[in-house]
């Protein structure tokens, strides 16, 4: 049943968002304090989604605010004597906390507005199936991870609304091995070992030009999708999702991420392994999720493709990709041509030679189009 009790407070500033989350934890002492998991069985929600609403310095989901907030005052409710009708004071507490979420949120929306524009770059490297630090890489994500890290020393570990996630994906469908590194710092491509990349391009993407509200475009991810089931007696698992759950959890990611999902495919990849040599390696399920989404939050958007969706994010997963869905360039791996052959000519290489020791030459791209005024 999970031990009642008060859920510890996350640390809030002043304003609408402490508001909400005083309110809730009020709510949930009126209601005895009954623990996550109890909520959860009551409203059909996971344990740890039920706790985040109380813990997490975040606004909280609408639909799962108020399921959680209905139960709670329900029980408040039940706990102690009314005057009047039950439901006119079930509606009371119901429309008081809908009037407080949708300030936090407005006052979200203020405070969003007014962030600088960040940018972040996208390293493609085409890796050399012949050197021995990418054949070891190859083998054990881990060590790719590694090795990644020190391709930004001064980014790696550090995760903030400002600087983003270090995020990367290996694209192997082609036959080819090619790696495709996000950061929003300089990247040091004199730490890796001759003949590792044969080839560079660099792809920034300027967030003042990023996508508009209610524009189309195509997205990629490479994920780790997961869910808890619960085990009499021992912590929960994650186990990976099947393909229809999968869609589902895209879609509900997609929502968080400022996209509606206009049409999606999904398709399993080879497994990520890490820690290949150990007693008990760890295998990471892997999905590829691709279509057609329409921008709704462009904020909310910015934030994923900065920090990455799901899982797995250490080993390769959750890198977010997006075009827009009138161009013909796919978004995934592969940088538009004339870019490859701008970055190798710039730094005076040719196509297929090695690139190491200096770092290639930035090229600013416009991915996305304004609207017209």
């Amino acid at each position: 049943m999970g031990r009642s009790g008060e859920i510890k407070r996350p640390d809030l500033p002043p304003g609408r968002m402490r508001e909400l989350n005083a309110a809730l934890h009020e709510l949930h002492r009126e209601a005895g304090f009954p623990s996550a998991r109890q909520m959860a069985d009551a409203v059909g929600w996971g344990r740890s989604t039920v706790h985040n609403l109380f813990a997490r310095p975040r606004l909280p989901q609408y639909d799962q605010f108020m399921a959680v907030t209905d139960h709670l005052a329900l029980r408040a409710l039940a706990r102690r004597p009314i005057g009047g009708s039950q439901e006119q004071a079930l509606d009371a507490i119901s429309n008081r906390l809908h009037e407080l979420w949708h300030r936090a949120k407005a006052e979200g929306s203020v405070q969003q507005t007014r962030q600088p524009p960040h940018s972040t770059q996208q390293i493609v490297l085409h890796l050399n199936p012949r050197n021995p630090q990418v054949l070891r890489d190859l083998d054990d994500v881990l060590h790719l991870h590694h090795t990644i890290r020190s391709l930004c020393p001064n980014l790696a570990g550090q995760v903030s609304p400002d600087t983003g996630r270090l995020l990367y994906r290996l694209d192997r469908d082609r036959g080819d091995a090619i790696l495709r590194v996000q950061t929003t710092g300089p990247v040091c491509l004199h730490s890796l070992t001759a003949d590792y990349a044969r080839a560079v391009a660099v792809e920034r993407v300027s967030w003042s030009e990023t996508g508009f509200e209610g524009q189309r475009v195509q997205f990629l991810l490479d994920a780790n999708a997961t869910k808890a089931t619960a085990r009499k007696g021992q912590r929960s698992k994650r186990v990976g999702l099947q393909a229809a759950e999968m869609i589902a959890w895209w879609v509900r990611q997609a929502s968080r991420a400022g996209l509606t999902t206009v049409e999606v495919r999904s398709r399993p990849l080879r497994p990520v392994i890490a820690r290949r040599e150990a007693r008990n390696p760890t295998f990471l399920q892997a999905t590829r999720l691709e279509g057609l989404a329409l921008i709704t939050d462009p904020i909310a958007l910015q934030r994923a493709v900065l920090s990455g969706i799901g899982r797995g994010r250490a080993y390769g997963l959750g890198l977010l990709c997006l075009r827009p869905a009138d161009t013909d360039v796919p978004p995934g791996w592969h940088a538009p041509r004339e870019l490859h052959h701008k970055c190798t000519r710039s730094s005076g290489e040719q196509r297929g030679t090695t690139v190491k020791g200096a770092e290639p030459d930035e090229v600013t791209l416009r991915p996305f189009a304004q609207p017209n005024a």
